[in-house]
């Protein structure tokens, strides 16, 4: 199944790529998809922590999102993805 995988900056900045084409088996979930952006993009984990902005932390800072619904990192095992999904990648927003 085909997987898009849209980072927000300075994710983007960091791996190198702000659009990501994925070709993933039936059933994978969203960890295998982060696992496998691991694994083509070494500096994935660190830019999900914040490098390339001003004060990296410990935590991952950015939202995680399949379509247009959130999902809270630690029940990325849990969701399962169809063909033709995407997933975004983006810090959130605050304004006022």
């Amino acid at each position: 199944m085909k997987i898009t995988v849209k980072l927000g900056a300075p994710l983007s900045q960091v791996v190198g790529e702000s659009t990501v084409h994925l070709h993933m088996r039936d059933g994978s979930t969203l960890s295998d998809v982060l696992d496998t952006l691991r694994a083509r993009f070494p500096e994935f984990d660190a830019g999900l922590r914040g490098q390339g902005l001003r004060n990296p932390v410990d935590r991952v800072l950015y939202t995680l999102f399949v379509d247009a619904k959130a999902v809270p990192f630690d029940l990325a095992g849990n969701t399962v993805l169809r063909d033709g999904n995407r997933v975004y990648l983006f810090l959130p927003v605050a304004g006022g």
